[in-house]
């Protein structure tokens, strides 16, 4: 009883602390120029995309170096829906989630009969050939040079694109700000963002939460004892690299509703690299650490000299090797590794008067 009493305040203090962050995130884009604003939203895309990779990696201990093909496809069904069938970015989204959930369920099916370096080739080699395939459908892709979101011919006219933007939600006339909103385009992008970051993850949270949830914990921790206590284990393996899959695509829809436009040079083996990295760095067995991997590795671009910026990957490469050696559970897991610290102090009372911290407590003898 005792433990369930003290872990009351420890929630609320989390569920505190994550109202407030929400509240300042509500309030930052009031306060920011444009370029910032952009930043954060860019921030927001990373974070949902590694986020799909942790629960994959993290949570299921699966290993992908292919996941920023699926964010590029989020991102070319986005472009060519609203762009050459005039569709809605909702309808776009929900398209580009339906076809990375069933190719990462394509993926996924072989991957049942192999693991770690081996898995690890195969979404490699998907890494690979997303760019090349996209340069081969040029007629449909733009081929090399990419094409952009927007078609620019018979939409300089403000007031078109605002009659346009009346018969069609969020539709071909661009992502822009419904006018009663208020809000500039870029405010009106990130709390649309902003809004779906919260809701996938949330319903993550409670996925890892769940009885799912443990399954997948088990089955990263010891498949053969996973599947003795009755886990579907080649199930929850597929649908779970459909679900990373789908989440990814999520990230990649942001993506090109923010950059406008899409290259296959968005959507190399370097961005499924970068997605790694924000994953591992934050703590990819955790909720929040993709989310603080994301924030690192944005400011790190951001950082780095223009014409150092070639040199990115390595640095990535570079900063991913310290964190495994150094601290393999990330951000979040050195946060739980000081917090257990500090809750053992607060339970033995911390160092026996006339001793030093250095020095054992005095023993006493116990009776029989």
């Amino acid at each position: 009883m005792s433990g369930a009493v003290s872990a009351a305040p420890g929630n609320r203090w989390r569920w505190a602390l994550f109202a407030l962050v929400v509240v300042v995130a509500l309030v930052l884009p009031q306060s920011l120029a444009p370029e910032a604003v952009n930043r954060l939203s860019e921030v927001m895309w990373v974070a949902v995309a590694a986020l799909g990779l942790a629960l994959l990696t993290g949570f299921n201990g699966q290993i992908s170096l292919g996941h920023g093909a699926f964010l590029g496809l989020g991102a070319y069904i986005t472009m060519i829906l609203t762009v050459d069938y005039n569709q809605s970015f909702v309808v776009a989204g929900l398209v580009a989630l339906l076809a990375a959930f069933l190719l990462g369920v394509a993926v996924g099916l072989p991957a049942l009969r192999i693991t770690g370096v081996y898995q690890a080739l195969v979404t490699l080699g998907l890494a690979t050939l997303f760019p090349q395939l996209v340069i081969r459908l040029g007629d449909i892709t733009g081929g090399s040079v990419g094409r952009q979101l927007l078609p620019r011919e018979g939409y300089g006219d403000t007031a078109l694109l605002e009659e346009v933007g009346r018969r069609r939600f969020l539709s071909q006339a661009g992502f822009r700000a419904p006018a009663w909103t208020g809000l500039a385009d870029d405010q009106w992008r990130y709390y649309v963002f902003l809004v779906l970051a919260i809701v996938v993850f949330l319903l993550v949270r409670n996925l890892t939460r769940s009885r799912v949830g443990r399954g997948l914990v088990a089955i990263r921790d010891n498949e053969t004892a996973a599947e003795v206590a009755g886990v579907s284990v080649d199930r929850y393996k597929v649908v779970t690299f459909g679900l990373s899959a789908a989440i990814a695509a999520l990230g990649g829809w942001m993506f090109a509703v923010l950059n406008n436009q899409v290259s296959p040079t968005s959507f190399t083996i370097a961005l499924s690299i970068t997605l790694l990295v924000a994953a591992v760095l934050g703590g990819a067995a955790s909720i929040v650490g993709p989310v603080l991997g994301a924030m690192v590795v944005v400011l790190l671009r951001e950082v780095v000299p223009a014409e150092s910026q070639r040199y990115s990957q390595v640095i990535f490469g570079i900063v991913l090797i310290v964190v495994m050696l150094v601290a393999p559970g990330g951000i979040v897991g050195i946060y739980r590794k000081v917090e257990a610290w500090a809750r053992r102090r607060r339970s033995t009372g911390g160092p026996a008067p006339g001793t030093t911290p250095d020095q054992p407590k005095p023993t006493q003898p116990q009776e029989a």
